[in-house]
C-alpha cells in the first residue's frame, strides 16, 4: 500500500466524490436504490425493502443508546463525582491532578470535534467512531503519501477534517433533503414506474440513497494516479437520511449475569470520508480492495458524537475490538469524607483552606 498507492486514490476520492455530485451527468448509470424481482409485486416490495432499512437503523440506535443513555454526560458527572471526592480527602496531593485532568479532557473535546490539532490518542479515540476498519486503514495511509513538493500541514487540516464528527454533522444535516433527489435520479435512469420512485424518495429521506459515480471511472483510471496493473472498479457516495446509522470500529459486548456475553453491539458512527465507497483491484500483496459506504443521518450523528465524547473522557468506550460496556454512572456514590471531624485541624483545615483560596475568602 504505502509504496503505491497514491494520494489522489485516497484523500482524492473523498473530495471527487463529495465534490463532483452536482455536476455528474443525469445519463450516468446511476443504480436504483431499491431492487425489485417481479414487476406484479414492484411497489408491495419496495415498501417492504423501506420498512425493513428503517427497522435496521432504528434497532442499531436504539441498541446503542440502551447501552448507557447519555453516556457523554454519564462520564463528565462521573469524573466530577471522582474530582470531588480526591479533593474532599486529599486536597494537598490531588489539586494539581484534579486540574490537569480537566484540561487533558477539555483539549481533547474540543479538538477531536473537527480532529484540528488533536493528539495521536486523541485522533485514535475518534476514529474508531467515525469510521470502519477498512476506512480507518486506507485514511492512515494519507499522509506518506504526500508528494514532497506538496505543504503537509496546509493539506493534513483538510483530510483530518474528512475523518471527523464535525464532518459527520455536516452530511447528516443536508443529507436527508439530497437523498430524496438522488433515488429520484435513480428511479428515472433505472426507468422504474412513477409509484416505485415515489416509494424510493420517501425510503430515502428516512434512510439515504447513494450516487454511483462509476461514470467518472474512465477518466480516474486513465490520469495515471495508479501504478500499473492497478485500477478503480467502482465508486460512489452515500448520502445519509433522518434514520441512517452509518458505521465505525468500535462494537460493544455486554455481559450477562453470569459473566457470559450476552449481546454484540456494533457502534454507530461515520463522516464525509466514510461516505465514500470505491472499489480498487490490483492492489499489491491485497489484491483487491474494498470500501463500503455508510452515511450517517442527524440523530445517529449526535448520538454517535456523545459516544465519542464518553470515550474522550474516559469512559473506556473504545477499542479496536469488542469493548465490555459499563454505564459510567452504574454503582456511583457521593463523595465520602472522614476528614471534616478533626477538631479544625489537619486535612479538614487544609481542604477549607484550599476553598478559600479557590474563592478567593
Amino acid at each position: 500500500m504505502h509504496a503505491t498507492v497514491r494520494p489522489y486514490a485516497t484523500a482524492g476520492v473523498a473530495l471527487v466524490g463529495a465534490s463532483l455530485v452536482a455536476v455528474t451527468p443525469a445519463a450516468a448509470p446511476l443504480p436504483a436504490l431499491l431492487k425489485t424481482e417481479s414487476s406484479s409485486v414492484q411497489l408491495a416490495s419496495a415498501w417492504q425493502d423501506i420498512f425493513n432499512a428503517t427497522s435496521a437503523n432504528l434497532t442499531a440506535m436504539l441498541n446503542n443508546y440502551y447501552l448507557a443513555p447519555g453516556v457523554g454526560m454519564q462520564q463528565f458527572v462521573a469524573n466530577q463525582l471522582d474530582y470531588a471526592d480526591r479533593l474532599l480527602n486529599d486536597p494537598a496531593g490531588s489539586t494539581n491532578w484534579v486540574n490537569e485532568q480537566i484540561q487533558l479532557h477539555l483539549n481533547a473535546v474540543i479538538s477531536g470535534w473537527a480532529l484540528q490539532n488533536a493528539t495521536d490518542e486523541t485522533r485514535a479515540t475518534v476514529l474508531n467512531h467515525t469510521m470502519d476498519s477498512t476506512h480507518q486503514l486506507m485514511f492512515g495511509q494519507i499522509a506518506g503519501y504526500i508528494p514532497p513538493d506538496v505543504d503537509t500541514d496546509s493539506i493534513m487540516p483538510i483530510i483530518d477534517y474528512l475523518g471527523s464528527p464535525a464532518s459527520a454533522l455536516l452530511m447528516a444535516s443536508i443529507g436527508p433533503m439530497i437523498s430524496p433527489w438522488i433515488a429520484l435520479l435513480n428511479g428515472i435512469t433505472d426507468g422504474d414506474n412513477p409509484f416505485d420512485i415515489l416509494a424510493n424518495m420517501g425510503g430515502a429521506f428516512f434512510n439515504g440513497a447513494t450516487l454511483n459515480l462509476d461514470a467518472l471511472l474512465p477518466m480516474i483510471n486513465e490520469a495515471g494516479f495508479f501504478p500499473a496493473g492497478m485500477n478503480m472498479d467502482h465508486l460512489d457516495f452515500a448520502f445519509a437520511g433522518l434514520l441512517s446509522a452509518g458505521a465505525a470500529s468500535v462494537t460493544y459486548q455486554v455481559l450477562g449475569p453470569g459473566g457470559e456475553v450476552a449481546a454484540e453491539v456494533p457502534s454507530i458512527g461515520g463522516s464525509l470520508f466514510q461516505s465514500v465507497g470505491l472499489e480498487l483491484s490490483g492492489v499489491p500483496v491485497l489484491g483487491t480492495l474494498d470500501l463500503n459506504s455508510a452515511a450517517i443521518g442527524p440523530i445517529a450523528a449526535w448520538q454517535a458524537w456523545g459516544q465519542t465524547v464518553g470515550a474522550l473522557l474516559g469512559s473506556g468506550w473504545d477499542g479496536k475490538g469488542p469493548v465490555v460496556v459499563t454505564p459510567p454512572l452504574a454503582g456511583a456514590e457521593l463523595p465520602i469524607t472522614d476528614t471534616l471531624d478533626d477538631g479544625g485541624s489537619g486535612a479538614a483545615t487544609d481542604a477549607f483552606g484550599w476553598l478559600g483560596d479557590l474563592f478567593g475568602l
